[in-house]
């Protein structure tokens, strides 16, 4: 097999080497103007992908729009001036000066689609060039391979980072596609947006109409025959088609009637196909062809051209970049798509039809490049491994109308995974972002608006929750923006989610009245004059923080005195809290101490020192609990450098232990979501860790189990029976953080330190006689505890502080 063009460690090295060439530039594009109406378009395979749909677009909604293509050759330019877009080699002085003189770059691949060196100042919009179903860019050690010293590496890493920097939109076609694009490029989530994928858009109206399928069909026929002369997106000579009659004489060509197959195996970085059929498997296929009356279209990777020479003919056709450069658009001409781990699979799912996977080095590849999870959960459970497997599976298809149907649905579902805007249209959508990029920010924030993070986007929670919804039920028409990491995280009614780091989240945080916020603001942020910052905190502390952690150096002391100036007013749950807040960070501010608005659920919860049943139930079915069944609920907090998720516990062992009447729930730390889940799928175990609501977690609990979670303190306001299981206390308390208050002596219940201790714990709360699941701890230690920590949460809190806010001013009165 030969392989053509671009290798990643050869790529790489070019990107070393040009290093003087970026540094040169970016000061230069200081002082060239870019010009808002100079566009310029890219793509690694040539005038296509989304890219060329993009520009289509954009000549229809914008014909005043000057559009340059840059171009690797002359056939591209003659493909792009047949679009009727200029066109420009993008490597040398002209494609330079384009570049640097454009308003907005488009690039499907990467910024060497563009002229990577002229791109400083403009707005560059990555569309990518299919969902990531490999590993990409940082994601992956293959993309990033170079040889040499460590300093060269880490050199190669901070390039890649940089670059990831200048681009001001990616484009995914689904949430998930989008976590992944920001793993992979280590960018805020506000620089990835959700519209769906413009290389989709023909074959979204291929899925819906059957006659847009056939014309695709048709499409592909002619070039496969050597009829085909302008019916396609490109431009072809009359030498073109001549040669390709030829070929196909000489080869035998079948006429295309009856089912149409795609095989389209993805590059290997220069590796050889290790699908490659032998003899003996070739001549299966043309068997098999034959018996069900099918063709096969071999479509070699653009990167890299196949060695199938000795199978071609009659049934079997070749259908490379050099006869089609972009397959996308012709997706819905086929009847099955046979591949690897290609990203055209996720694309010809919007069609519904039959997917067949064939990976015969799946273990190979998935340790070398590396998949973003299981083939066998992308393919929902069925992998071919060989030429036999997949001519079986072939055979099914085609000839059983269940097996047909059964295969349908699991493209469907992928479909759903895959495809936010399966309706197609994504380039308008892609351009209204484009010019929302360039709406002035004063015109993105209305006035009186409300910005709300809890715990830097990653939830929507806490204390910034409860006050959103005593804002809206008093004060209905402000306008009230959620900070969010993800499309997948649901914000109050009424208000507007902001992915963390896009233009919009930037221009809001500067611009609303109010924010309200319980952790850190970062990003450099600046209080302007006019503006408050309520500080809620979120959680009384146990462990010192800030100032008060041993060992706390200059700069990062400097930090917090530095975030604490940035607060207005700080909210407070009681005494020992706000003296705390003073020492650890500073804080010479006002302090609200009213009790925390985020336990008012759990105050009127109760009845009397018990919780209400009612609440309990409620709870239990929102975490999907059985409702006979007694809880358990295992709340870690995190550790100082951790990268794991905190199990000291084993909550799978725990569940088997505890037996079958008995449901663990654990919830992790917002600082480990991204470590895992709790559980694996054991029986009886919940992960509640992504749930909305920790209320529900508190609520739903016979018992709760943590170690140095500040979630005790808010147990104890629903009277929740707690455990401590803390086997490194030791060295918690005296070498990692140490506590703020006499924690052994006070806390309220028993501290253990083998799981075994636990299991007794929670056997001897529920043998304590009828309505035992429903007891609640009112000793003199939780009632002690209560007191002190507790003595103002009433469930009236968010309205003490939503009050303070109007006597200050600061929401209308």
């Amino acid at each position: 097999m030969s392989t053509g063009g671009f290798q990643f460690a050869s790529g790489n090295l070019a990107k070393l080497l040009a290093l003087p060439k970026y540094l040169l530039s970016i000061p230069l594009a200081w002082f060239i103007p870019r010009i808002r109406d100079r566009w310029v378009f890219g793509s690694g395979i040539g005038v296509g992908e989304g890219a060329l749909a993009l520009a289509r677009r954009l000549r229809a909604e914008q014909p005043e729009a000057r559009i340059t293509w840059l171009v690797a050759d002359e056939a591209e330019a003659d493909r792009a001036r047949a679009e009727g877009f200029d066109a420009l080699p993008r490597r040398g002085r002209r494609g330079y000066w384009a570049t640097l003189r454009a308003g907005q770059v488009v690039v499907t691949h990467g910024l060497g689609d563009a002229n990577r060196f002229g791109l400083s100042g403009a707005l560059v919009v990555q569309l990518w060039h299919g969902a990531p179903l490999k590993r990409l860019h940082l994601d992956s050690q293959v993309t990033t391979a170079v040889r040499g010293p460590a300093p060269v590496r880490a050199l190669l890493r901070r390039m890649y980072l940089a670059g990831s920097r200048q681009v001001d939109l990616f484009v995914a076609g689904s949430a998930l596609a989008a976590d992944r694009l920001r793993s992979a490029f280590r960018v805020a989530p506000g620089r990835v947006r959700v519209l769906g994928d413009p290389r989709d858009d023909e074959l979204s109206e291929q899925a819906r109409d059957e006659a847009a399928s056939e014309r695709a069909r048709e499409t592909v026929r002619s070039i496969l025959t050597g009829a085909h002369a302008g019916a396609s997106a490109e431009a072809r000579t009359d030498a073109d088609t001549e040669a390709e009659e030829a070929a196909d004489a000489a080869a035998g060509e079948t006429p295309l009637g009856g089912p149409i197959l795609l095989y389209a195996p993805t590059w290997r970085d220069g590796a050889e196909d290790p699908a490659i059929p032998s003899e003996a498997e070739a001549a299966a296929i043309r068997e098999t062809l034959e018996t069900l009356g099918a063709h096969l279209v071999i479509r070699s990777h653009p990167l890299g051209a196949g060695a199938y020479d000795h199978v071609l003919g009659g049934r079997i056709h070749a259908l490379g970049s050099d006869r089609l450069r972009d397959i996308t658009p012709l997706l819905g001409a086929f009847d099955t798509v046979i591949t690897d781990y290609s990203s055209v699979a996720i694309d010809f799912s919007l069609t519904g039809r039959p997917i067949v996977w064939f990976a015969p080095d799946l273990e190979r590849y998935a340790e070398s490049r590396g998949l973003y999870e299981p083939l066998e959960v992308t393919s929902a459970g069925r992998v071919e491994r060989d030429w036999a497997g997949v001519l079986g599976r072939v055979r099914e298809l085609l000839g059983d109308g269940v097996a047909r149907r059964s295969a349908e649905a699991r493209t469907r579902a992928l479909a759903q995974r895959f495809h936010a805007h399966p309706e197609g249209g994504a380039a308008g959508r892609v351009l209204e972002e484009i010019r929302r990029l360039r709406t002035p920010e004063k015109q993105l924030v209305p006035e009186g608006a409300v910005f709300f993070e809890s715990f830097y986007g990653r939830q929507v929670a806490c204390n910034p929750l409860a006050l959103d919804r005593e804002i809206a039920r008093r004060f209905p028409g402000a306008p009230r923006f959620w900070s969010v990491t993800s499309e997948r995280q649901e914000v109050p009614e009424g208000a507007t989610p902001l992915l963390v780091g896009g233009r919009e989240w930037f221009a809001v945080r500067r611009g609303a009245s109010l924010l309200v916020v319980n952790d850190w603001l970062r990003y450099g942020f600046r209080r302007r004059r006019g503006q408050t910052v309520l500080q809620t905190w979120h959680g009384t502390m146990l462990k010192h923080l800030a100032l008060g952690r041993p060992g706390v150096g200059l700069r990062t002391r400097i930090a917090i005195r530095r975030e604490s100036r940035r607060w207005s007013l700080l909210l407070s749950q009681n005494p020992h809290s706000t003296a705390q807040f003073r020492s650890s960070y500073a804080y010479r501010g006002e302090i609200l101490e009213t009790g925390y608005p985020r336990d008012d659920r759990l105050a009127r919860a109760t009845l009397g020192d018990e919780l209400n049943p009612v609440e309990a139930r409620t709870a239990r079915a929102a975490l999907g609990v059985p409702s006979d069944a007694r809880v358990l609920v295992y709340a870690p907090t995190w550790r100082d450098g951790g990268v794991t998720l905190v199990d000291e516990l084993d909550v799978r062992a725990l569940a088997e232990e505890l037996g079958e009447q008995w449901t663990v729930v654990a919830r992790g730390h917002s600082r480990t979501l991204s470590f895992g889940r709790y559980g694996a799928a054991a029986p009886r175990v919940i992960d509640a860790s992504r749930h909305p609501d920790v209320n529900d977690v508190i609520l739903a609990a016979d018992l709760l189990v943590t170690d140095y979670s500040s979630i005790m303190f808010d147990a104890a306001v629903a009277r929740v029976p707690q455990a401590f299981f803390v086997p490194d206390l030791p060295a918690y308390r005296d070498r990692e953080r140490g506590f703020t208050f006499d924690f052994e002596r006070e806390a309220p219940g028993p501290l253990l330190t083998r799981r075994e201790e636990v299991v007794a714990c929670a056997r001897a709360l529920a043998e304590e006689g009828a309505g035992a699941a429903w007891v609640r701890d009112s000793g003199p230690a939780a009632a002690a505890w209560r007191e002190r920590f507790a003595p103002h949460d009433d469930g009236h809190a968010a309205e003490r502080v939503v009050d303070a806010l109007v006597e200050r001013r600061i929401l209308p009165a």
